[in-house]
């Protein structure tokens, strides 16, 4: 049986686990990627994921099928559609020319980033799930968004305030000698129990 390839558009990531797994929830760990695509670029890949449920599920459970894309209600009011696709097993990564990305050189890639997809369009139908899902096998960094984990280095000084070098609050040493004597006193109530 001849494998039905697929390749979006370019789009934004959402929730990428490129780099690692994902090892939350059921089932085993999983590479998935879900890229924010405008619904026009959507129809060829609509259309191809229908056609291979038709031929392996028939037409009347194909209607019926569930398929790799979502929509929430921002998405819709903005005419847009996330499509999904994941496997057990790292998918190949390019960079914008097309030139092969080895894992152990692979940027941290993060939501925001643009890319695209391609893999093979897959069927499954089991326990009464009965659907169409994209296996990811490679993807494509259109522009890079790379995470710092949200610090951005730290924050403005805050004159007066506590600091770790001193341990005290700078400008109150009164502050501190009451705090220490109330901390000694509940220390010695606490020792009471």
């Amino acid at each position: 049986m001849a494998k039905t390839l697929f390749t979006t558009h370019k789009g934004t990531a959402v929730y990428p686990y490129v780099n690692k797994p994902d090892t939350f929830g059921q089932g085993d760990p999983k590479y998935k990627v879900g890229i924010r695509v405008p619904i026009e670029q959507m129809k060829e890949l609509k259309d191809l994921c229908m056609e291979v449920a038709k031929k392996d599920f028939g037409e009347k459970k194909a209607k019926t099928a569930r398929m790799p894309f979502k929509q929430s209600d921002d998405d819709v009011e903005a005419n847009m559609i996330i499509i999904n696709a994941k496997s057990q097993f790292q998918p190949k990564v390019y960079d914008s020319t097309g030139t092969y990305i080895p894992a152990d050189q692979l940027p941290q890639i993060w939501g925001g980033s643009i890319l695209k997809m391609g893999g093979v369009i897959n069927t499954y139908d089991l326990s009464g799930n009965t659907g169409v899902s994209l296996l990811l096998t490679k993807v494509q960094i259109v522009e890079l968004v790379e995470g710092n984990g949200g610090d951005d280095g730290g924050f403005e000084i805050e004159e007066g305030g506590w600091t770790a070098t001193e341990g005290t609050l700078s400008d109150a040493p009164e502050e501190q000698a009451e705090s220490s004597e109330e901390e000694q006193e509940e220390k010695a109530f606490a020792a009471n129990f």
